[in-house]
C-alpha cells in the first residue's frame, strides 16, 4: 500500500522512537538525550554507545555507527519493510489506515485477516483482564495469585487475565463487538457447538496469559486450570492461527526483550509461571518456550538479542532429553549455549522462594557449557572401549556439523578428545573434518562471512553527479571529509543551520549528494521553522549512508562540556575548508579547459578565484 507524506508524518508524529527503542535496551538520560547499549545483534558491547534524541526522533550508534529514525530502526531491527513499519506505527498510536486502492483489494486479503484476528485476539485479552480485575479476592484465581506472590504491575506488564467459568462468557463478550463468531472460531477462543447451534469458549475457569508477538500485540493465549480437572490439561494453548505460529514465538520476548540485551544473556525457561515467577523475582532477563521444543527460529530471534543463553532443563530423563535436541538448534544458530538443570527437580519459582534470586543468579554464572553438560551424559559409565569410542563419535558427529563458527567448534572438538582419551586428530577424522577445514558432509555456505568495507571519504574531491543518486536514495559516496563535517555540524543544531543559510555556503558545496540533503533541508527549515528538530529524522529517509548525519560528534549545547566558542570555530573553519576545497576544484577545472582551449576569459577567471583564495586565507 502507497501511503501519503502527509500521513507518514502523521504516523510518526503520534509515536515516540524512545518508546520503541526501549523495548529493546535499556536508555538512561545523559545530557540532552538518552544512552543505552546498542540494541543492535551484530554490535557486542559493554558500555553504551547507543545514543537516541527525543527531541529530534533519531538513534545513532557511536560504536557501529548505525543511524536513522523509527522508520529504519523498525526496518533494520525487526526485518519490516516501510509499508508494514508505518501500518505497525499507525496501529501503535490508533490512527486509522487510509482506504486501500481497488487493485490492491486482492493482494490486502491475508493482510486484512490477519488485522481482523489480532483485533479478537485484543478484545479477549481486554476481557480476560477485566474478569481479573472483577472477581472478588476470595475468589480461587486470586488465591492463586497470591499464592504465587505475582504483585499488580507483574499482572499489567503480562496482561494477565482470567476466563470465568461460564461456557458462552467470551463468546457474548466477543458477539456484542459485533465480531462474528466464525472468525472468532478462526482465532481458535471458541468452538462451534457438535449437537446444537452456537459456540462456546474454549478457555474456561482458568489463569490466562497471553501471548504477544514481538511487537506487543496479542496473538495467541495460555491458559493454567486453578484446580486439577479430569481429562483436560494443566496448561491449554491456543492451536496455531494465521498470526501465531508457536515454533516462531518465545512468550515474554516483547516484555523482557530491553533487559537480555542490557544483560547481554538469555535464559531460556519451559512455562509461563516460569517466566512471571523470574520476572516478579527480579530476573527479567527470561524466554519461555511453552512446553515446546525449541525451533531455528527461535534460535534466530534469541540471536538478535544476545549469542549467550542459558538454558534451563528439568533433572529427569525428559528434561534431559529435551536438553539433548536444543543443543544442536542452539548451536546452529552461531549461539554459546549453556545449560542449567536445578536441584531436587525443583523449577525456578520454587528455586528463588527458597534460596532467592541472588543464589540462582550465582548458578547461572557457575552455568556449564551445554556441550560439555550433553557430553557428561553421553558418556556416563564410559569405559574408553573402541566400540564406544566410535559411537560416541558418531553421536557428537551432527553436533560439529551445525557449529558456523569454527574457532568454537575446534576448542569442543579438543575438549572431547581429551576426555574420551583420543588425540585429536583421530577424533577430527571420525566425524569427518579435514584439517582445520569444515566437516566434510556438511553444506558450509552459512559459514561464510561478507564484511562490508567501511565508508570512506574521498579527499581527492566530489563524485561525479551521475553518481549522486542510487537506489532513489541521495548518494554520500565521495563526499570530501569537510562537507561531511558540515552536513554533520549544519543538522547539529538551529543555531548552526542559521549561519549555514546565513553564509549562503550552499552554491560552495561541490558534493551533488551533500548539496541535495542541504537544500531538502533549508526548503523544509524555511517552511516551517520548528520543524528544526525534526529535520534529521526527516532526512535519514532519504540518506544511502545515514551516519554521515552525525559527523560532528555527541555534544549538544545544553550536555555538559559543550564549548560554544570551541563549537563557533570548527563551524567557521569548516565554512572555509568548503569554500577553499570548492574553489580549488574550480581552478583545477579551468586550468584544464584553458589548456585545451585557450581563451582570456578564462585566465581572468583563473586569477579571480586566485584572489579569492587569498582573500579567505587572510580572513
Amino acid at each position: 500500500m502507497r501511503f501519503s507524506q502527509d500521513f507518514i508524518e502523521r504516523v510518526s508524529e503520534a509515536n515516540n522512537l524512545v518508546d520503541i527503542i526501549s523495548q529493546y535496551t535499556q536508555l538512561k538520560p545523559s545530557g540532552s538525550g538518552l544512552m543505552g547499549r546498542c540494541p543492535f545483534p551484530d554490535h557486542v558491547e559493554k558500555t553504551a554507545s547507543f545514543s537516541v534524541s527525543e527531541t529530534k526522533q533519531v538513534y545513532h550508534c557511536f560504536g557501529c555507527h548505525k543511524s536513522g529514525n523509527m522508520f529504519s530502526f523498525l526496518r533494520d531491527y525487526q526485518g519490516m519493510s516501510f509499508p508494514e513499519a508505518v501500518e505497525y506505527l499507525a496501529n501503535r498510536a490508533s490512527i486509522p489506515m487510509p482506504a486501500p486502492e481497488k487493485n490492491e483489494g486482492a493482494q490486502d486479503q491475508v493482510a486484512e485477516k490477519k488485522k481482523l484476528l489480532l483485533k479478537v485476539n485484543k478484545l479477549a485479552a481486554h476481557y480476560f483482564s477485566e474478569q481479573l480485575h472483577r472477581v472478588p479476592n476470595d475468589h480461587p484465581v486470586k488465591k492463586y495469585i497470591a499464592s504465587r506472590g505475582l504483585s499488580k504491575e507483574v499482572i499489567e506488564t503480562f496482561g494477565i487475565g482470567y476466563a470465568v467459568a461460564e461456557w458462552d462468557g467470551l463468546e457474548k463478550h466477543l458477539a456484542s463487538h459485533n465480531i462474528s463468531m466464525a472468525l472468532a472460531e478462526e482465532a481458535r477462543l471458541v468452538k462451534a457447538r457438535t449437537n446444537k447451534s452456537g459456540y462456546f469458549d474454549i478457555f474456561r475457569d482458568r489463569l490466562m496469559f497471553p501471548i504477544f508477538s514481538a511487537m506487543g500485540e496479542p496473538i495467541a493465549f495460555g491458559g493454567r486450570y486453578l484446580e486439577k480437572k479430569e481429562n483436560e490439561p494443566k496448561y491449554l494453548n491456543s492451536p496455531e492461527t494465521p498470526v501465531f505460529i508457536k515454533g516462531k514465538v518465545l512468550y515474554g520476548l516483547s516484555q523482557t526483550a530491553r533487559y537480555i540485551r542490557s544483560d547481554d544473556m538469555a535464559l531460556i525457561v519451559e512455562g509461563y509461571m516460569d517466566l512471571v515467577s523470574l520476572y516478579q523475582a527480579g530476573i527479567r532477563n527470561v524466554v519461555a518456550t511453552m512446553g515446546t521444543a525449541l525451533t531455528p527460529d527461535h534460535g534466530k530471534m534469541l540471536k538478535r538479542m544476545t549469542k549467550n543463553v542459558v538454558a534451563m532443563f528439568d533433572g529427569d530423563s525428559a528434561g534431559m532429553e529435551a536438553a539433548e535436541r536444543s543443543l544442536p538448534i542452539l548451536l546452529a544458530a552461531d549461539l554459546y549455549p549453556k545449560g542449567l538443570t536445578l536441584p531436587n527437580s525443583m523449577d525456578p519459582d520454587d528455586y528463588v522462594k527458597k534460596y532467592g534470586a541472588e543464589a540462582l543468579k550465582a548458578e547461572l554464572d557457575k552455568a556449564p557449557d551445554l556441550f560439555v553438560m550433553i557430553l557428561a551424559r553421553w558418556m556416563e559409565g564410559y569405559r574408553g572401549e573402541a566400540s564406544e569410542k566410535v559411537k560416541l563419535a558418531d553421536k557428537l558427529k551432527p553436533l560439529f556439523e551445525v557449529i558456523p563458527d569454527l574457532r568454537l567448534r575446534d576448542l569442543y572438538l579438543a575438549e572431547a578428545a581429551q576426555k574420551m582419551s583420543v588425540t585429536l586428530p583421530w577424533l577430527r577424522q571420525a566425524v569427518g573434518i579435514q584439517g582445520s577445514g569444515p566437516v566434510s558432509s556438511q553444506n558450509r555456505s552459512a559459514m561464510t562471512r561478507t564484511v562490508q568495507p567501511s565508508p570512506q571519504t574521498n579527499p581527492q574531491g566530489p563524485a561525479p553527479v551521475s553518481q549522486s543518486v542510487e537506489g532513489g536514495k541521495i548518494s554520500l559516496k565521495g563526499a570530501s571529509k569537510a562537507e561531511l563535517l558540515l552536513l554533520g555540524l549544519v543538522l547539529k543544531s538551529r543555531a548552526n543551520f542559521d549561519q549555514f543559510v546565513n553564509e549562503k555556503l550552499l552554491e560552495s558545496v561541490a558534493h551533488d549528494g551533500v548539496k541535495k540533503i542541504l537544500e531538502k533541508a533549508t526548503d523544509v527549515y524555511r517552511q516551517d521553522l520548528n520543524k528544526f528538530d525534526k529535520l534529521t529524522s526527516l532526512l535519514v529517509s532519504y540518506v544511502d549512508q545515514p551516519e554521515y548525519l552525525f559527523q560532528a560528534g555527541p555534544q549538544a549545547e545544553t550536555e555538559p562540556g559543550f564549548d560554544e566558542e570551541a563549537e563557533t570555530k570548527l563551524l567557521r573553519d569548516c565554512f572555509k575548508r568548503v569554500r577553499e576545497n570548492f574553489l580549488r576544484e574550480q581552478a583545477k577545472q579551468l586550468a584544464r579547459d584553458l589548456k585545451n582551449e585557450p581563451s582570456s576569459e578564462k585566465l581572468e577567471q583563473i586569477m579571480n578565484i586566485q584572489r579569492n583564495r587569498i582573500s579567505l586565507n587572510k580572513g
